[in-house]
């Protein structure tokens, strides 16, 4: 028999290989195409026999595009900028997809060659694939990959139509999502964020869902995700043809909703009101509220007592008493005010939220949480900015204070006064466009620096804990909070800010036994302070968690050589103002097995030379030199960093000097 070359297309499963393979025993080459990695690796164990075709590039589809549309006078053709405009925003929604590009290139090619009639196209495409036979072959095709998922997939799959176009979606926010809803919980050992982690891979690995931008390639996890145009399409068509998402925009036509409605979402461009929204819907079967753009008063409606996830991430106009009723929500699991700056505190009635396992305030103002907060005992991940995250952000709030001080300062018959610390209200009425509440505020925002949220007596209570901080304890119930962090042994990532010599020994103690610890960020107070030395105390007797794999340190170091070596399963490692005098400490770090991210940042090092030895962090793919000021020269030896992709420094004023850069032969990228 001759040996001959066999292609097996679209291959869906493993079995399907298997029932085939031993009858190829003779032939020459198999080719074998499937959607899934999963089958790609099954079929072909060996890394370099496996291809993932990409979409295509931006040149390449323009060029399919217009060799489909202009037959063969392509070449000859070239576009006037209002068609070149409609081609990109054509070429968006195929996303690279040749099956897309070259169908809706002959379509065109049967149409008059305008900029109309393709902006006709680009503005109707997603109806063009539901009524046009020439085109439905396209969705018909993509329908197979959502068919062809398994049922605890489909419904995970259909829950991203919640998230508006082009959205780069968070894994952390996505799967604590999922979580809050139920698509996945605690089984065989295994975590439900952990199984939402598999149902997330099992989307990329199927294609379903894309790498989103910024994705951190050397952390091995892919920390975002977004929906290809066309499949987004099918998604929110399924999502909307079970009833299960509801997205209210403009020109959306309510009588066309039957039956209740169970995922809820307000764009940012719809302008109805309340009884449009009550009278229209069902709402008392709605789980979940997603608001995006502006806020208003009667979103939350007294017929949705079944809510368990409100997410109101960057929500604009949110008010702290706009969630004086939020209490009423008692089934809620998952609040995310993430974004909404103008919100100062929680609400009274937040103690009902007895079932509440994620609550996440980063970019709000709220500085301390409420003594009821302790009640929440099924609380799992509670998120807050620290000091330098808030500092960051340019918000209406800090700037009118601003403005209001300005005032202060220049009006001799205002009706505030500050004098040694304390803020007086004198009895005259308050203006200057900031009402009372306002003003109680106002010093505590100019004059506190918190490292975080602080917290209240009692947070030992809280035993499912997973995820916490960013914590203060630089407050007088500062050292009482790190005592309570040893009563919190399910945590997986702390961050603690507000630290000095009195308390950093305790919050080593507190933590010392927590064997599930796998992120931890630890940053001083006072980094001036000379006694203030974040592992003055670590050695023999006292030790971090050894189960760490990522850990970031704001604050001098004396002691780096006689503890790091027991991090045997760190994989990420950030300095900022460590002030290391000699590279003993580096080399320290070299003879670690699994670290793969290394950022040396402001004052980190303080030696003129780094010298980076034969053999040396075997597995580093990731090295950051930034603001190292003394720095003059680094050299790498032969040997050194056999997988260091990215070399990044920045703002190494005196450095002058890199020897050994051809000894780095996995560089790929080199940043300065």
């Amino acid at each position: 028999m001759k040996r001959c070359l066999v292609v097996l297309d679209d291959i869906l499963s493993t079995s399907e290989w298997e029932l085939v393979k031993s009858c190829l025993y003779n032939a020459g080459r198999i080719i074998v195409t499937t959607r899934e990695n999963s089958i790609a690796k099954h079929c072909s164990v060996e890394d370099k026999n496996r291809y993932h075709l990409g979409g295509l590039k931006k040149d390449a589809a323009l060029d399919l595009l217009k060799k489909k549309v202009f037959k063969d006078n392509s070449e000859k053709t070239d576009l006037v900028p209002a068609m070149m405009e409609q081609a990109r925003l054509i070429l968006q929604k195929c996303d690279g997809l040749p099956l897309a590009i070259s169908t809706i290139g002959g379509f065109l090619a049967t149409k008059p060659k305008t900029a109309i009639e393709w902006k006709k196209m680009s503005d109707g495409i997603n109806t063009e694939l539901e009524i046009n036979s020439e085109l439905r072959t396209i969705k018909t095709i993509l329908m197979r990959s959502y068919d062809g998922l398994p049922y605890r997939l489909k419904s995970a799959f259909l829950y991203l139509s919640i998230f508006q176009e082009d959205q780069r979606i968070r894994w952390g926010r996505l799967v604590r999502r999922w979580t809050a809803e139920g698509y996945s919980r605690d089984m065989h050992g295994m975590t439900a964020i952990e199984l939402c982690r598999r149902y997330f891979d099992e989307l990329l690995d199927r294609s379903m869902i894309l790498p989103g931008e910024g994705t951190d390639r050397y952390s091995q996890k892919i920390n975002s995700c977004q929906l290809h145009d066309m499949i987004r399409e099918i998604c929110i068509s399924k999502a909307r043809e079970e009833n299960l998402v509801l997205t209210l925009e403009e020109g959306c036509c309510l009588s066309d909703t039957q039956g209740a409605i169970r995922h809820l979402v307000i764009g940012s461009n719809w302008k109805r009101d309340k009884d449009v929204l009550e009278s229209k819907l069902d709402l008392s079967h709605v789980r979940s509220l997603t608001v995006f753009g502006e806020w208003r008063s009667f979103f939350i409606s007294d017929n949705m007592r079944f809510v368990r996830v409100l997410d109101l991430e960057d929500t604009l106009g949110l008010r702290d008493h706009h969630l004086d009723q939020i209490g009423q929500l008692r089934h809620l699991k998952y609040l995310s005010l993430r974004g909404c700056c103008s919100i100062l505190c929680l609400p009274n009635s937040f103690q009902n939220l007895r079932h509440l396992e994620t609550l996440d305030v980063r970019g709000t103002h709220i500085s301390d949480l409420p003594t009821t907060i302790t009640n929440l005992r099924k609380l799992q991940h509670l998120r807050a900015d620290g000091y330098w995250d808030r500092v960051k952000r340019e918000d209406d709030i800090v700037d009118k204070h601003e403005n209001y001080i300005n005032r202060i300062s220049t009006c001799q018959t205002c009706n505030v006064l500050l004098s040694r610390g304390h803020l007086f209200l004198r009895p005259q009425v308050l203006d200057a466009g900031l009402n009372r509440y306002d003003i109680f505020n106002l010093y505590r925002f100019q004059e506190m620096k918190l490292d975080g949220v602080v917290l209240p007596k009692g947070i030992g209570k809280l035993k499912a804990l997973h995820a916490l901080g960013v914590v203060d304890v630089s407050g007088r119930n500062g050292n009482a909070t790190i005592k309570e962090f040893g009563e919190l042994t399910q945590l997986r990532k702390l961050k603690v800010g507000g630290l000095s010599y009195r308390t950093i020994n305790e919050l080593w103690s507190a933590i010392a036994g927590h064997n599930q610890l796998q992120s931890l960020t630890v940053e001083i107070g006072d980094l001036h302070e000379e006694k203030n030395m974040l592992d003055g105390c670590l050695g023999e007797d006292l030790l971090p968690p050894s189960s760490l794999e990522s850990l970031a340190l704001h604050g001098r170091l004396v002691n780096v050589t006689k503890w790091i070596h027991k991090l045997q399963n760190l994989s990420k490692l950030v300095l900022t103002n460590s002030r290391l005098e000699q590279d003993d400490a580096i080399q320290a770090l070299g003879v670690l097995p699994n670290i793969a991210v290394l950022r040396l940042h402001y004052d980190s090092f303080r030696g003129t030379q780094l010298h980076l030895q034969r053999s040396s962090f075997p597995s580093l793919m990731v090295l950051e030199l930034r603001r190292l000021y003394k720095l003059q020269s680094v050299v790498f030896e032969e040997d050194t960093m056999p997988k260091l992709e990215l070399l990044h420094i920045g703002v190494c004023e005196e450095l002058k000097d890199i020897c050994g850069l051809s000894a780095l032969k996995s560089l790929k990228w080199r940043v300065r």
